[in-house]
């Protein structure tokens, strides 16, 4: 099953053509719906039905939520769907932990996370001139962003854009 939120009508109908490819069933979700935990929405048998308050999302971001879905199908549905011109920044895959938690706070969590991603990746692209330039500290700083996701199993945006400022710093510092 594949839960989506935030589809048009007609991006919606693609992907429920699509899907019927991999025998996926395809379920929209609203708001209202959105208070319910992602295993209740999904239909398993285990998960918990109580609805929850509504947690802080961006209610405009599109989403898919891919529910007991194989790896197989999964990357050939988002492969397809790519191949269509449809292409989802905010996706997961069900997880036992995720199952539990209220729809609307799992829409929260992948937007902060992607957010999180965006500026990683953002940082690295600053990082790609100065990579061979011959300065401890800086190269000290440099393998110190790399590892910053290792380092930290609750990386945020906030840690993201301090490292991001203490290297504008060093490289203003340095004149570099």
């Amino acid at each position: 099953m594949i839960l989506t939120y935030g589809l048009s009508p007609q991006v919606f109908q693609q992907l429920e053509d699509l899907a019927k490819n991999y025998e996926e069933e395809i379920k929209a979700i609203g708001p209202e719906e959105a208070l319910y935990t992602a295993g209740h929405l999904a239909d398993l048998k285990d998960a918990d039905h109580r609805k929850f308050h509504k947690e802080d999302y961006p209610e405009d971001m599109e989403f898919l939520l891919f529910c007991q879905t194989s790896r197989d199908s999964l990357y050939g549905f988002l492969k397809e769907a790519a191949k269509a011109g449809l292409n989802f920044p905010h996706k997961a895959v069900l997880t036992e932990t995720t199952k539990n938690w209220p729809f609307s706070y799992l829409l929260g969590h992948i937007a902060q996370e992607h957010q999180m991603v965006q500026a990683y990746n953002q940082l690295g692209q600053k990082l790609k001139p100065y990579l061979h330039i011959e300065d401890k500290d800086l190269q000290n700083l440099i393998q110190e962003i790399k590892d910053l996701p290792k380092a930290s199993e609750d990386l945020d945006l906030a840690d993201v854009k301090a490292m991001e400022e203490k290297f504008n710093q060093l490289i203003k510092d340095k004149n570099l």
